[in-house]
């Protein structure tokens, strides 16, 4: 078996910027389609830890020219979607899919197939 390696490596200004890209990708691969503003606030949730207290929100509004009726629709949405769950009284990123975005992320990413072209 063949293996294609492919190193890629960026610079990213912030956790919540990492947080961004790394959602980004995790999305694609697994075709989920996500208005911006939700993966913007999904990451933004991730790299703060939490979209609860008022200074985290009024942080993402500043932040992403946003309202906070529409902070309040978005996040209703990524908990109907389970990408948002509640833990101890605080909407965190389900911990299935969140990391500590205040480190290096490294991300390996393994496609298999048949290498046939299917008709």
């Amino acid at each position: 078996m063949k293996v294609v390696v492919q190193k890629i490596r960026r610079e990213v200004a912030s956790d919540v910027e990492k947080a961004i890209r790394y959602y980004s990708v995790l999305l694609a691969l697994n075709q989920v389609k996500l208005p911006q503003k939700q993966l913007y606030l999904l990451a933004f949730t991730a790299a703060r830890g939490s979209i609860t207290s008022p200074a985290a929100r009024k942080e993402f509004i500043e932040m992403f020219d946003s309202s906070l009726a529409s902070l309040e629709n978005m996040k209703q949405e990524l908990v109907k979607s389970n990408f948002l769950v509640q833990i101890d009284m605080k909407y965190r990123v389900n911990p299935k899919i969140a990391l500590d975005f205040s480190k290096d992320i490294q991300l390996q990413i393994n496609l298999s197939g048949s290498g046939k072209e299917s008709k």
